[in-house]
């Protein structure tokens, strides 16, 4: 692979003497290069042209002129220009040895008083061929003195090429077509201006860059970071899946240089699922690290931002455990069961004592570290403590409902769910948001003071009338809503209506009784497309999770076995845009975006800390991490 050199310019010392009499009183000053000193009617450059290096920036010097440099010439004022070869049996130059630089002295002949000098070097003799470089600088000539000048000659570019830096880990493709990146990997580019002999124009002189991404995806969340202390390197990184084009342009340091070039390099990121416990199609019930782990029918999953572990319920197993993610890399998770047993039940306690039947969502309470549950078939909302975090060591209390399925707003037991399933925590006021299944609602809890029965219940949105309809309060009608997500940023929360194909967003309002008002955001008749609005189709929405560094939402598909990207637009109607950006294949297997195999794809969370999503996949008995 050619390594990127970073971008070349070319810089010469010139030392003009002026005529009209003797020097001072220090006589005329020897310059660099001269075995005697000038006649005062002339004046000269020295110039040094390097051997030629391949394509290392290292090996050259700040100051540096294009290897291919055989000739210069120099205008006064505009006028006829002279030229001077430069090659090793030209006058006034000379090699040190057979590999040392090439030193030329270029007489001038000036007058005293100001003038503008024009220099050009070409790669052709007597000022022949293709011009590397040009500048010009105005000088004032003083007689009987030593007239220095510099000047940084701009290097001429005739062309752009951008190149991956490094080993390219994780990286694929060629710059020409397109770079392919897998999961959160960087991509470190580096662009060089090459003049017409394919010289890399670097240092003082170069052409500026100017890099930018172009035609992103909505919400993809690019970054292009210059490297400081190589103004030809940069970094690209996206915060999501999709696709965008890394687009640079190099504009020469003097118009005289030439026209600003331009490159592209398309660009697109893709999503990597790596399995981190359970063993794919093997249920049962065994803590452990990696394949040793057995779920059975797993399905929430909440992100705990104090300890970095996950708690996810075991569905058919009535059991609440914690995942601990490890490095990240495959079957690097280690499972804990913190409470129930597959004695399912409905009893509060501790450890095994405690009973679940069929536990579904769950959600992570940062203020008080605690973790709500619903119990889908006791139709409760239950509390659990991790304790210590060592097996059996979560503490479970029945918070609200429980007390049979049904309908009613209210205080601990007297409230009635039918299935609840989703559960999503609001940090501004401690509250709870529940999806109740088989009510067709979205349920908000006050959590009381922790202890059994101290929640208290009512209805934000929809009626035991299940439908489809936007509106507020019981006008809104939902059909059998799976998963609810809170965005932080705005308020609202965003719901599968699975039963409709559709994503909903419920602002709550002031938070008392059908304050909700319901929009929908995506989707229509159920199936399977991309796009935006009603152009999208989801098969069986299930779960939903926010993603904090860019505002996007991830859904799974339960019948569809993809992951989506939601991106919720402006808040109106069929305003939101979805694309898929993991599986497509029903099965199970690693890999990236659509390699990648999911079989029942379920709930989801998302870490901050590390950019990442993980996923439960219930008919595959795996916990999968996505990096976006």
């Amino acid at each position: 692979m050619k390594r990127l050199i970073f971008a070349a310019s070319v810089a010469l010392s010139l030392a003009l003497v002026g005529c009209g009499g003797s020097a001072g009183a220090g006589g005329a000053a020897a310059l660099p290069g001269a075995g005697t000193a000038l006649p005062t009617t002339d004046a000269r450059v020295v110039i040094t042209i390097p051997q030629r290096a391949g394509t290392s920036a290292g090996s050259r010097a700040p100051a540096y002129v294009s290897p291919s440099t055989q000739s210069l010439t120099v205008a006064i004022d505009g006028g006829t220009p002279t030229a001077q070869n430069l090659t090793p049996g030209s006058p006034n130059c000379s090699v040190g040895g057979p590999l040392s630089a090439l030193t030329c002295t270029v007489p001038i002949a000036a007058t005293p008083g100001s003038h503008t000098f024009t220099f050009t070097t070409y790669d052709g003799l007597g000022g022949t061929g293709n011009a590397l470089s040009t500048n010009a600088v105005t000088q004032t000539i003083v007689a009987n003195q030593t007239n220095s000048i510099d000047v940084t000659l701009a290097g001429v570019p005739v062309s752009l090429q951008v190149f991956v830096l490094g080993s390219g880990t994780g990286i694929s493709g060629i710059v020409t077509s397109g770079l392919q990146v897998a999961g959160a990997v960087s991509i470190p580019l580096s662009v060089a201006p090459l003049d017409a002999d394919g010289n890399i124009i670097i240092g003082p002189g170069a052409p500026t860059l100017a890099a930018s991404i172009t035609g992103a995806t909505p919400g993809l969340g690019t970054t292009v970071a210059p490297n400081a202390a190589n103004p030809n390197e940069f970094t690209v990184s996206a915060l999501a899946a999709g696709s965008g084009t890394f687009s640079v342009t190099a504009t020469p340091a003097t118009a005289s240089a030439g026209s600003p070039l331009s490159a592209t390099v398309p660009l697109t990121f893709e999503t990597l699922t790596t399995t981190i416990a359970g063993k794919p199609f093997y249920p049962g019930l065994f803590d452990g690290t990696g394949t040793s782990v057995r779920f059975k029918a797993v399905a929430g999953i909440t992100y705990d931002s104090a300890t970095g572990d996950l708690y996810v319920t075991d569905t058919a197993n009535c059991a609440v455990r914690s995942v601990t993610p490890g490095n990240g890399t495959a079957n690097s998770g280690t499972v804990v069961t913190l409470a129930g047993s597959p004695a399912c039940g409905l009893a509060d306690g501790t450890g095994a004592s405690a009973r679940f039947y069929n536990p579904i969502g769950d959600a992570y309470d940062p203020a008080n570290g605690y973790i709500y549950v619903t119990d889908l078939s006791n139709c409760a909302i239950r509390q659990l403590a991790p304790g210590s975090g060592t097996a059996g060591s979560g503490t479970v209390v029945t918070v609200a409902g429980g007390g049979g399925c049904g309908y009613a707003d209210g205080t601990g037991a007297a409230a009635k769910f039918y299935n609840p399933a989703g559960v999503a925590y609001d940090p501004a006021n401690g509250d709870l948001y529940v999806t109740d299944d088989s009510n067709c609602m979205v349920r908000e809890i006050i959590p009381g003071n922790g202890t059994a029965g101290s929640a208290t219940v009512l209805t934000l949105a929809g009626s035991t009338t299940c439908g489809f309809a936007d509106g507020t309060g019981t006008t809104a009608r939902f059909n059998h809503p799976a998963s609810i997500a809170y965005d932080p940023v705005n308020g609202d929360l965003y719901v599968t209506d699975n039963g409709n194909c559709v994503v909903r967003q419920v602002t709550p309002g002031n938070g008392t009784a059908n304050s909700g008002t319901v929009t929908t955001l995506a989707g229509s008749t159920c199936g399977f497309a991309q796009g935006t609005g009603t152009s999208v189709k989801f098969g069986e929405a299930s779960g939903i999770a926010y993603d904090s560094a860019n505002g996007n939402f991830y859904i799974t598909d339960y019948t569809n076995w993809v992951i989506w990207q939601m991106t919720p637009g402006n808040g109106t109607a069929n305003s939101a845009s979805a694309m898929v950006v993991a599986g497509g294949v029903r099965g199970w297997s690693d890999g990236i975006g659509p390699i990648a195999q999911y079989f029942s794809p379920d709930f989801l969370a998302y870490d901050p800390t590390n950019n990442a999503l993980y996923i439960t996949d219930a008919g595959s008995d795996t916990v999968r991490e996505l990096q976006p």
